[in-house]
């Protein structure tokens, strides 16, 4: 048990460096992941925002911000600054495919924005929940997707601006004002 707990900080820490765990030097690009991904001028709660960047945008990776290594110091254009690593690939995301035709979508930010993540529970899943006797989940499960429909990026920006954490995915692509 004691030796799972001493992994657990080994397994961070290589989460943590994964642009140069996977042979990308200072200078090398990565590409962002999620949506209005804000990249701040520094890792201060308060920090200015940079540069708001849209999946598959590239970016110059710089390396590890020094004081604080779940940040990674990026250029983009003439604009730099830090972003969260979550926030980081060293593949550019795949463009998304719609289910009626088989195509990549046009617009991959409408594709995201529409909620497709969560419609995966439908009608022959809650009908294979009932058989299996698991109504209580098919209806937390219910209850959960009507909720998720109710809150968006901008509730999500505004909760974590409330609770003092860093927003570091913006509820909209433009660049607002810092708030104290």
């Amino acid at each position: 048990m004691t030796s799972r707990f001493l992994c657990l900080p080994c397994l961070l820490c290589a989460l943590l460096a994964v642009p140069a765990a996977a042979g990308v030097k200072p200078g090398g690009t990565l590409y962002i992941r999620a949506r209005n991904t804000r990249v701040l001028k520094d890792t201060s709660s308060g920090a200015a925002v940079v540069v708001v960047l849209q999946p598959g945008a590239e970016v110059t990776w710089q390396g590890p911000d020094p004081r604080d290594k779940r940040w990674q110091r990026v250029v983009s254009g003439k604009k730099q600054g830090v972003v969260m690593t979550a926030n980081l690939s060293v593949e550019k995301p795949k463009q998304e495919v719609t289910a009626v035709t088989g195509a990549s979508a046009e617009d991959t930010s409408t594709f995201m924005s529409s909620g497709a993540a969560s419609k995966a529970l439908g009608p022959g899943a809650i009908a294979y929940a009932k058989e299996q006797n698991a109504e209580t989940a098919a209806r937390q499960l219910q209850r959960a997707e009507a909720l998720a429909k109710t809150v968006g990026p901008r509730e999500v920006s505004e909760h974590a601006r409330k609770a003092g954490l860093h927003a570091t995915v913006g509820a909209s692509a433009g660049v607002a004002e810092v708030r104290p």
